[in-house]
């Protein structure tokens, strides 16, 4: 007798406990083993994609880019100008300060910790001493008006440039100080509103809903402007009071840390305004939380960040200020803000959608308010597109004291709960729904 072939089906011990295999099963135990559809592998990189929390730390990375290159060519650390030396005085006014005039504009120098460079790649270091009558110099420094009303200027840096190099003979300094003082009056509220519109209209863009970009987008960008132009009061107080308690942050590491820290205190406030958007748009007191809370936390990451890179990437001469320590860590503030955002969401629901087939597959919604409306109207709190078997409005989950309950609006397709037509169906969690041609599982923090 001839034996018979006898094909053998290998189980891997993956497969054997992958958590599908027990929605499928509960699927065939109600529909029947003819109508069971292969289990849909969910590639990593769309449900890294569609985490809330990655892509609101993009927008935000984002928006604060936006915001650093409009207002960066506007913006300095403080008052930076060329000019022709034609004073400078012998003896200290006071200890270690020295007067020189500059293009018409009186200059006092710290003879301690005013940088004075030159040379190739302004790497050999000068002192006032070596300053000549009729040299050319570029000069940073903080402006301030005198009783007088004239307006001097503290010089915190200055590069001698080479023999040559033109320059005017009359600065002046007081239309450069007006211009410095408002692009620093507006650095906050550009930059806190364009990290706002971002980051309140991309959950509208990943669903493809315009409406709710255009609004929440819209109200992020108002609430990032006022929260950032808060944060110069709240935030200039506190950065003013306990920066002024460090003379100069990198004299010790002591210091440096509490410079550090106070900066990391005033974006704190700026970035409390940053995440409002959809909280006010959508009337989600859950997610105005949410979002204050991320933006707080955010922002006080990214500030605390902030004189570190500042540090890393200075120049000899101190002229250039901290432009791209300035780019790097707004993004990083823009990017904090989206993250803790959702972050925060992540760790505070207590009930959410998981889209497991459909265009959306890989997108998790979360339970703000009720009721929850799902169909192919984009007016839908999920909006399900390029599906003919769902209706505009298809069905609807509402809160049911504890739990929530999914009720069906009478539409032609009907509506699925673990493989079951349902008009109305409490959910639990692990319930595997289908509208159409998209799939969903809801879960719960306290499994029911």
């Amino acid at each position: 007798m001839t034996p018979e072939l006898v094909e053998t089906i290998s189980i891997t011990k993956e497969e054997l406990l992958d958590s599908k295999i027990d929605e499928r099963l509960a699927q065939q135990r109600n529909v029947g083993p003819g109508t069971i559809a292969p289990i849909a592998e969910e590639g990593r990189f769309r449900q890294f994609f569609f985490s809330t929390w990655f892509y609101l730390a993009v927008a935000g990375f984002i928006g604060a880019l936006i915001g650093w290159a409009i207002i960066e060519p506007s913006y300095s650390d403080g008052v930076v100008f060329t000019g022709r030396v034609q004073q400078v005085a012998s003896e200290e006014i006071e200890p270690h300060i020295r007067h020189m005039v500059i293009s018409g504009v009186p200059v006092f120098i710290d003879t301690e910790r005013t940088t004075v460079r030159g040379g190739e790649k302004n790497q050999i270091s000068y002192t006032v001493d070596d300053l000549r009558v009729d040299s050319v110099v570029k000069l940073r420094g903080e402006p301030a008006q005198a009783p007088d009303g004239t307006y001097v200027i503290g010089a915190a840096a200055m590069v001698i440039e080479p023999s040559g190099t033109d320059a005017p003979s009359t600065i002046e300094l007081a239309a450069l100080a007006s211009t410095h003082a408002a692009a620093g009056f507006a650095f906050f509220p550009i930059v806190g509103a364009f990290v706002g519109l971002l980051v309140g209209s991309v959950e509208g863009v990943i669903c493809r809903t315009a409406r709710r970009a255009v609004r929440c987008g819209l109200f992020g960008l108002v609430a990032g402007a006022i929260g950032g132009g808060i944060s110069i009061l709240g935030g200039g107080i506190v950065y003013g009071f306990m920066s002024g308690l460090v003379e100069d942050p990198l004299a010790s590491g002591g210091a440096f840390t509490l410079q550090t820290f106070s900066r990391g205190l005033a974006w704190m406030l700026a970035g409390t305004g940053m995440g409002l958007g959809q909280g006010i748009a959508l009337k989600s007191r859950r997610l105005l939380l949410n979002g204050f809370i991320g933006g707080l936390l955010g922002g006080l990451l990214g500030g605390l960040l902030f004189d570190p890179i500042a540090l890393l990437l200075s120049d000899p001469a101190h002229l250039s200020g901290a432009e791209s320590s300035r780019a790097i860590s707004l993004a990083i503030i823009g990017a904090a803000v989206g993250l803790m955002i959702g972050i925060t969401d992540m760790l505070t629901r207590s009930a959410w959608l998981r889209v497991i087939a459909g265009p959306l597959r890989g997108k998790e919604f979360s339970f703000y308010q009720t009721p929850i409306r799902l169909g192919s109207s984009p007016k839908n709190e999920i909006y399900l597109f390029k599906d003919p078997k769902i209706d505009p409005v298809h069905a609807h989950i509402n809160k049911l004291r504890d739990t929530f309950e999914l009720e069906d609006n009478e539409s032609a397709t009907g509506t699925l709960v673990n493989g079951q037509r349902v008009k109305r169906k409490r959910l639990f969690d692990g319930d595997k729904i289908q509208i159409g041609d998209s799939e969903f599982v809801y879960t719960t923090r306290d499994k029911n």
